[in-house]
């Protein structure tokens, strides 16, 4: 008993791993990046400003070599990628066409007999799946459609197609969706059902979640939601052409001419070389880096392939300064690395095992109690405001709020730390389509700190460790002033006074 004790000790490691399947974990030591320019890189990106880092993962030779998730994100969260999701619905499509259950000069028409207008334009007869993938349908974006309609693919069949198809890129997100109702159409299951059977389950990648159209429709180009992990081993299937452990998922032909420059991207030449302006394929970004590639979401939410170092970097987070993240890869990580072995350091090594284990958000700071606490425990009542913020109840060390049409919070505080707990309602969102956020898992949690700032104002920090966003708030007692502000960059703060009951 005691030597069958021993070896289940002796395998409890492996036995975890293979049922986490995480990744192959190399160490600094077995790849060709010196530990000193990927600290340098984690220290940039946590020193960029208005920026919150969520994720980081950076992969060689098809081994994980470093991973930070600043505290009070874990690596086990899953993350939306905003516009990153456009990348994996191209590898829908390109499963798909190997399938020949369809082709990219197919017209987008043939598709949809009962959702065309009266009147077929010509150019919109000539519209073919390469024009989407591509963004030059030559339809004119309108990003109201999916705030208002409830049957996105007729309302956008049904809009002018002002340019020839092919000749103008207009980056588009309903592209991408139509391309999501054309893959339902011919597989017969959503974008998602199809990619998990071909790709997803295929890598062991887990529980992907994507949300839906009000008919029901994976939206395609945003609303996909998944852990670091999975947008690296997606990053290294497209660094593979396609192939997986020795199994072809995708064509290598297509993957290549996916990832490849095929249009401007929108940008002149002219212009000053930036990550933005170097090209698009087929919804995957050219990047700065000759050779690299994209997968490219809102608020910074990167796979970013470099062939040339096979090298996969994976950045999440929320900033407007995106580019600025990308700088961070091509500044400070690219520059150490060798083609041959680096010369271990051991307290480099610990300096860098510190940082990513220790890394943390801002916490607020200051007492654990003040002269607020007088009024602690009693109600708020908020003028009305945009946010629907009806009252809110600092009792102790949780927060209790009610907004219009949503069910009352109690979110537990740590003092100077973070405390996890499941949300009732739904996280901030920036983006107000109909159906949003449906087709997700319910499981939002929060991580939540707070200190008393002075004597009479106590400062919240909430952050939804399994989405992307944040809300702050700032209670002055003695203004009688609320500040709320989720942590979205472009949304402003919010002034609320309150009355004290």
């Amino acid at each position: 008993m005691k030597r069958q004790s021993f070896i289940l000790l002796a395998l409890l490691p492996l036995l975890l791993a293979v049922q986490a399947d995480r990744y192959a974990y190399g160490s600094t030591k077995d790849c060709h990046i010196s530990t000193q320019a990927i600290i340098n890189m984690m220290d940039s990106l946590l020193a960029i400003p208005y920026c919150d880092i969520h994720h980081v993962m950076i992969m060689q030779h098809g081994e994980v070599v470093a991973e930070m998730h600043p505290a009070p994100f874990r690596a086990s969260d899953k993350h939306t990628v905003y516009s990153a999701s456009k990348t994996f619905a191209s590898m829908a499509v390109g499963i798909a066409i190997d399938e020949g259950l369809l082709h990219l000069d197919d017209k987008v028409v043939s598709f949809f007999p009962d959702k065309v207008p009266d009147t077929i334009s010509d150019n919109l007869a000539a519209m073919t799946v390469r024009d989407l993938l591509t963004m030059t349908s030559g339809v004119e974006p309108d990003w109201s459609i999916r705030d208002t309609s409830t049957d996105w693919a007729k309302y956008w069949l049904g809009k002018t197609v002002a340019d020839k198809p092919g000749t103008r890129f207009q980056y588009d997100s309903m592209c991408t969706f139509m391309l999501s109702a054309i893959v339902q159409r011919v597989t017969g299951r959503t974008l998602l059902d199809y990619l998990n059977e071909k790709l997803l389950v295929p890598m062991q990648c887990k529980d992907a979640e994507w949300e839906m159209s009000p008919d029901s429709i994976n939206t395609g180009g945003w609303g996909l939601r998944v852990d670091t992990e999975t947008m690296a081993k997606f990053g290294q299937l497209l660094l593979n052409k396609g192939n997986w452990k020795g199994r072809q998922l995708i064509s290598a032909a297509y993957v290549e001419e996916a990832c490849s420059r095929l249009n401007d991207g929108g940008a002149d030449i002219t212009v000053p070389s930036t990550d933005g302006n170097q090209g698009y394929g087929y919804q995957v970004w050219q990047s700065k880096w000759p050779g690299s590639f994209r997968a490219d979401g809102a608020f910074g939410q990167y796979s970013v392939v470099i062939p040339e170092y096979d090298l996969v970097v994976v950045i999440m987070g929320m900033t407007v300064l995106g580019h600025t993240e990308l700088a961070c890869i091509w500044n400070q990580l690219l520059p150490g690395i060798y083609t041959g072995p680096v010369q271990h350091d051991a307290e480099l090594e610990k300096q860098l095992n510190r940082l990513c284990n220790e890394a943390s958000l801002h916490k607020p700071e200051g007492e654990a109690t003040g002269t607020g606490k007088n009024v602690t425990s009693r109600r708020l009542l908020m003028e009305e405001n945009s946010y629907g913020l009806q009252w809110a109840q600092v009792d102790g060390d949780t927060l209790r709020f009610a907004c219009k049409g949503r069910p009352v919070e109690a979110i537990p505080l740590g003092y100077r730390k973070w405390t996890y707990s499941t949300i009732k309602g739904y996280p901030p969102y920036s983006i107000t389509a109909k159906n949003r956020m449906q087709n997700l898992n319910h499981d939002f949690v929060a991580g939540a700190s707070y200190a008393w700032t002075t004597p009479s104002t106590i400062e919240i920090r909430i952050h939804y460790v399994n989405w992307i966003s944040g809300t702050a708030f700032l209670f002055d007692f003695d203004k009688q002033e609320a500040i709320v502000r989720d942590s979205y960059p472009r949304f402003e703060p919010v002034f609320i006074k309150f009355t004290v009951v």
